[in-house]
């Protein structure tokens, strides 16, 4: 049997009973984000639904999931959103081909994962903050640009260094919510659900 080409895979992923789930990972992102951004917690934990829907339907529909969030983020709430949606992206693909090889098969392997997401995701999000916002955005975590801001140093350091103090933390917590949602789904539903029954 030959391997399904990465149209027919995407497609599968984005199709059928992924689609409500993917609304509702969306659902998830906002809400959570919103929550976030209120409170000015020094976190985000805006990413859960989209490495949610990352894990149960598959890469694809993770990385999906992702866009739709920053664009639904930044058309509703506030616009910088839509300029970090290549970084959803890459969240939800990689929470799901992290996934594919039992990456959350437990809750060691999960939060260690959260940490390395957390890295990445703080190099590709760092020139984004530093040249489009000036390394703020209004978000819990502007303190620590300020901070490493009058250490002296440059502000594209200042925000990758915000960065590696605050996403490893926040994806990490992510990963180990997202592995606690899957334990707690029925039977029923996961064996619905493509991405966890191809392992």
């Amino acid at each position: 049997m030959s391997k399904p080409t990465v149209k027919q895979q995407f497609l599968k992923q984005t199709s059928g009973a992924s689609l409500p789930l993917i609304a509702v990972g969306i659902g998830i992102n906002l809400i959570m984000g919103e929550i976030t951004s209120l409170l000015k917690i020094p976190l985000y934990l805006d990413s859960v639904g989209t490495i949610f829907i990352g894990v149960i339907c598959g890469p694809y529909a993770g990385l999906m999931c992702g866009l739709l969030s920053n664009v639904a983020a930044g058309i509703l709430l506030n616009p910088p959103w839509l300029f970090f949606a290549p970084v959803a992206m890459l969240i939800g693909f990689f929470s799901g081909y992290i996934a594919s090889k039992g990456g959350f098969s437990t809750i060691t392997k999960a939060a260690l994962f959260g940490v390395l997401q957390g890295i990445i995701s703080a190099l590709a999000s760092a020139p984004i903050a530093a040249f489009v916002f000036g390394g703020l955005t209004m978000g819990g975590t502007d303190f620590l640009v300020l901070y490493f801001r009058s250490m002296g140093n440059n502000i594209l350091n200042s925000v990758f260094y915000q960065g590696l103090a605050a996403d490893p933390i926040d994806k990490c917590c992510s990963y180990i919510l997202v592995f606690l949602m899957i334990k707690r789904l029925p039977a029923s539903l996961r064996n619905r659900l493509p991405q966890l029954n191809e392992r």
